[in-house]
């Protein structure tokens, strides 16, 4: 025979366990998407960890927030803010398999949560990197027009990848260490 549970049960148990879930999907998300979603191997991806992280757990949490507010009261507009809140928090998920940088031979294309921006090896007068001695620095690519794209470094090798790149496309490539 089946047990009957409330649906306050379910929708409290359903909250938590968005919670729950969402440091290890913000862990291990960002390690999966590069593989999962950005498959063309033309292009060199650099995958944003600690934003991506951020867009995440926002989406986790307005899920949480919708089955909370689902266990504490349902009528009309309950239901209308869950969805609307649901549908806020799947568009966040989704939002962040977007957010990246894609370096090839002929562009480099910087992907955010709204628009890109796009320089073409040929237009880049200068690249840049800008470090602290021991952490990460910033890439910052510098057109011929003034347009600028400043991409945070996430991985060892996207510097020598985008060194070769650099001298491939005859493009001075400086680094620098910021005071």
């Amino acid at each position: 025979m089946l047990k009957q549970y409330s649906p306050r049960l379910l929708f409290t148990l359903a909250a938590i366990t968005c919670l729950v879930i969402s440091p290890l999907f913000a862990i291990f998300v960002p390690m999966t998407v590069p593989d999962l979603f950005l498959t063309d191997r033309s292009w060199f991806y650099i995958y944003s960890f600690k934003g991506n992280v951020k867009l995440i757990m926002m989406g986790f949490v307005l899920l949480a927030a919708a089955f909370a507010l689902l266990s504490w009261k349902r009528h009309a507009a309950t239901y209308v803010g869950c969805l609307a809140l649901i549908i806020f928090g799947l568009v966040t998920l989704y939002s962040s398999t977007e957010n990246y940088t894609a370096i090839n031979e002929t562009q480099v294309q910087k992907n955010l949560l709204i628009g890109s921006q796009t320089l073409k090896w040929s237009e880049i007068d200068e690249v840049v990197l800008e470090y602290v001695p021991g952490s990460l620095g910033q890439y910052i690519f510098k057109g011929k027009n003034g347009k600028e794209i400043i991409v945070a470094e996430d991985k060892e090798m996207a510097t020598s990848y985008i060194y070769q790149m650099a001298n491939k496309q005859d493009v001075p490539f400086n680094e620098y260490e910021k005071k």
